[in-house]
């Protein structure tokens, strides 16, 4: 059974928003996508205006790469200068977080690039979109980690929320400012809502206002990105259709998926 946990501050000097941008919640024992995508919804709506972020795939690398992708370049956030002498350094920089995010917000707002600059960006083979991109979307739950996090972000948009967990270290994937790039354009042109990311995808929800008619517009813009042939093309369509989501890679590879752990029948 499907299992929210609500998180306790680990220490009593950090402060509320920290704890939410650490960890609000957790959700474990789930066996079912939909039961993942209805409790997001709960909780958003329990906590707005907040936005509503979850880690749901291969969470420690994910945190891992995150760590990395955030100390460089304009998005390194110096907080020497904000932990006085004597203070709890850990708790002190975790207090810190709700200052960093808002950073990296002005800092994917004022490096904003053009979804133009992703086309060609990513190549797969036919076999890793046929068998793992398609089977993702058709059976996500089988790549979720056994706890989802949950972490609860001030920003204005949804969009935004990316900086709390902003993602892409090597060079080969999508860059932050891609992937951003990327869920902005998705958000402002097809109702695209972003929920969350793991180490190698990123999770989008139909909003309900989400326009049926534009789903060949939007695969005729993913297909410059990710170069799917016809039948990838016919079969994702089809699923965003059935469905109220969709789930896009930003790595360059897919290898770290195993094919035995999906059905044969998908």
């Amino acid at each position: 059974m499907t299992t929210l946990n609500i998180e306790n501050k680990v220490n009593a000097l950090l402060t509320d928003e920290a704890q939410e941008l650490l960890c609000f919640a957790t959700i474990s024992e789930s066996k079912s996508w939909q039961d993942v995508l209805n409790l997001y919804l709960e909780i958003k709506a329990k906590n707005a205006p907040k936005k509503v972020l979850m880690l749901l795939e291969d969470i420690g690398q994910c945190e891992y790469t995150s760590m990395h992708a955030s100390m460089g370049g304009e998005l390194y956030f110096d907080t020497s200068e904000l932990i006085k002498e004597g203070e709890d350094e850990d708790i002190s920089y975790d207090n810190t977080l709700p200052l960093q995010v808002k950073y990296h917000i002005d800092q994917l707002l004022k490096n904003k690039m053009s979804i133009h600059n992703l086309h060609g960006k990513l190549n797969y083979s036919d076999q890793d979109l046929s068998n793992l991109v398609i089977k993702i979307n058709e059976q996500p739950e089988k790549i979720l980690d056994e706890v989802i996090q949950v972490k609860l972000v001030n920003s204005e948009n949804d969009h935004q929320k990316f900086a709390a967990q902003l993602n892409g270290y090597f060079s080969c994937h999508l860059s932050p400012f891609e992937s951003f790039s990327l869920i902005q354009y998705l958000d402002n042109n097809f109702d695209l809502e972003y929920i969350g990311l793991g180490a190698s995808l990123l999770f989008f929800i139909k909003k309900p206002s989400f326009i049926p008619e534009k789903i060949d517009s939007l695969f005729e813009e993913l297909d410059k990105i990710y170069s799917y042939n016809q039948e990838n093309i016919i079969r994702l369509k089809q699923h965003l259709s059935d469905n109220n989501y969709m789930i896009l890679p930003y790595v360059d590879y897919l290898d770290t998926f195993d094919l035995n752990d999906f059905d044969n029948e998908s």
